[in-house]
């Protein structure tokens, strides 16, 4: 005679676990698959809306951000904050911390004259030279920096980047792009004054 212990399924005292564990991942990849990307379609043909916790603020909308005006940056502690009028555009710009960039605050307002140089710069001779005390031999500036070129005692406004060059002096950079001075004419006027 076979007894009823013999029919019984045998069942691991693990057994339950593993079921419910398999039950769980099978549950967070069903929610995984069917959750939407926060402000798109969601499966049931609606769309999801998320707002922002308190601790995120949402960031404004790129046309918010065009429309309104950005203040200048916070100057670094020993610069000069400027405002260079090329024709008819105005850069706001910062002369650095150096021997030959205080010379030059000391000298504005000044207007100066400039012609284009190598489709790389536009270049105007000083009323007087700038010193030059610890300054290198020489520098290769970037592109919208403002440089000054010691032989000629001229101040270079840089709207693309220069390879090096024996006395070159950076003395400021300018905020943002100055590429819109390229086309601008020979005999330009220029003028830098205190910001």
């Amino acid at each position: 005679m076979i007894s009823r212990r013999h029919l019984e399924p045998r069942t691991s005292p693990l057994r339950p676990l593993t079921n419910v564990l398999g039950l769980a991942v099978a549950l967070a990849s069903l929610a995984a698959c069917t959750s939407a990307t926060p402000g798109g379609p969601d499966p049931t043909g609606g769309s999801t809306q998320t707002s922002p916790t308190p601790s995120s603020p949402a960031s404004p909308d790129r046309s918010a951000r065009t429309a309104t005006p950005e203040a200048p940056p916070e100057p670094s502690p020993g610069v000069t904050r400027v405002r260079v009028t090329v024709g008819a555009e105005v850069f706001s710009a910062e002369l650095y911390d150096n021997p030959t960039a205080r010379d030059l605050a000391d000298l504005l307002p000044v207007t100066v004259t400039m012609d284009d140089h190598n489709r790389l710069e536009k270049t105007g001779p000083l009323p007087r030279a700038l010193t030059t005390d610890g300054a290198p031999a020489g520098a290769a500036p970037d592109a919208n920096q403002i440089g000054y070129y010691a032989p000629g005692r001229d101040l270079v406004l840089y709207y693309r980047e220069t390879g090096y060059f024996d006395g070159i002096i950076r003395i400021g950079r300018f905020d943002g792009a100055i590429d819109a001075i390229a086309d601008q004419p020979d005999g330009l006027t220029v003028t830098v004054e205190r910001a």
